[in-house]
């Protein structure tokens, strides 16, 4: 845990120290769609974004998808859990939960990479906060005790006639304390996967707080190209699409809400960004750009009445203070 500390510490310094925003304001055209997610949240809230010392990271968040649309957004686990330790109690809990699935509608989040940490204290728990949400929960190897899945076990998406299989894998926790699932092998799961919608699949996207160990074992299983997306708190955030070896490629965002990543996937020699492609996988171009937060001004938005109606609350969110007038 003091290592996540440290780590969590020295990413925010290193935000305060650059933070430059740089997002693409060019729409998709046909030829190009435009993917965007980010990976372990942390339920930080109130903190995310650029600065810890600005906060108001979720607002940011908010302002940002709502004036530089994406066409398909996704969230990469670990995103329910105070990673950092903080004490909370129940209601606290399932308040930041429940608040940031709504957080989550509003930016158009189709679907949740779902990770073994998410499902402290329980299973149930987690299932309870999302009850009422409308996007989809994806797991490859988060499996009951009975064998049946709790959670959907990839999800299949068709681009310009190429289809890509996305697929949500998770480590073994070092503590659990449900014991009604399990998580299942990595080799064994995807094996699973593989013969049931392999030959039909063009691509595999990877999402994930996968060590780089892991994924060399999952690459191992598939002649098929994988983009790897998440990846350790340990690993730096990617600039651009990172090749791991000779057919695969991965890329990771700035962690705990500071940003986003985005992807342009289609047909294309220049990218959203004006770029060239970075790889072609599963005969499709790709591009990834990622960002930070900017921490410019703060505008009152639907965030921030789910923030206000969220209680406990221990912090008012800056861009409330603003709005109040105080």
């Amino acid at each position: 845990m003091k290592k996540v500390k440290c780590f969590f510490l020295g990413a925010m310094a290193l935000a305060i120290a650059s933070c430059v925003s740089q997002p693409s304001t060019s729409s998709s055209s046909p030829s190009v769609v435009r993917l965007r997610f980010q990976n372990m949240l942390g339920l930080k809230l109130l903190h995310a974004g650029c600065s810890i010392k600005n906060l108001g990271g979720v607002e940011r968040m908010c302002q940002f998808a709502q004036s530089h649309p994406a066409d398909w957004v996704f969230q990469i686990g670990p995103s329910f859990t105070e990673m950092l330790g903080d004490p909370e109690t129940v209601q606290e809990r399932e308040s930041k939960r429940r608040a940031l699935w709504k957080i989550w509608e509003i930016q158009k989040v189709a679907f949740y990479s779902v990770d073994a940490i998410d499902l402290n204290p329980s299973l149930q728990a987690f299932l309870k906060t999302h009850e009422t949400s409308q996007i989809s929960l994806v797991s490859s190897n988060i499996v009951l005790k009975n064998g049946k899945l709790p959670f959907q076990p990839f999800w299949i998406k068709e681009f310009f006639g190429k289809k890509i299989a996305f697929l949500s894998f998770s480590e073994k926790p070092e503590k659990q304390s449900d014991a009604s699932w399990k998580v299942e092998p990595l080799e064994v799961a995807f094996e699973k996967i593989n013969k049931e919608i392999g030959s039909q699949t063009d691509v595999f996207y990877v999402l994930g707080a996968l060590s780089p160990t892991s994924r060399s074992q999952i690459s191992a299983l598939t002649s098929k190209p994988i983009l790897f997306l998440g990846g350790s708190l340990e690993e730096d955030n990617s600039t651009h699409l990172e090749a791991e070896g000779e057919k695969d490629f991965g890329a990771r965002t700035a962690s705990f809400g500071r940003g986003f990543g985005e992807l342009a996937v289609g047909n294309f020699e220049t990218d959203l960004w004006g770029k060239p492609r970075q790889a072609e996988l599963g005969g499709l171009s790709h591009s990834f750009w990622s960002y930070l937060l900017s921490p410019g001004e703060l505008v009152f938005n639907e965030c921030s009445r789910i923030l206000e109606k969220t209680k406990p609350q221990s912090l008012p969110t800056e861009a409330s203070k603003s709005y109040k007038g105080l």
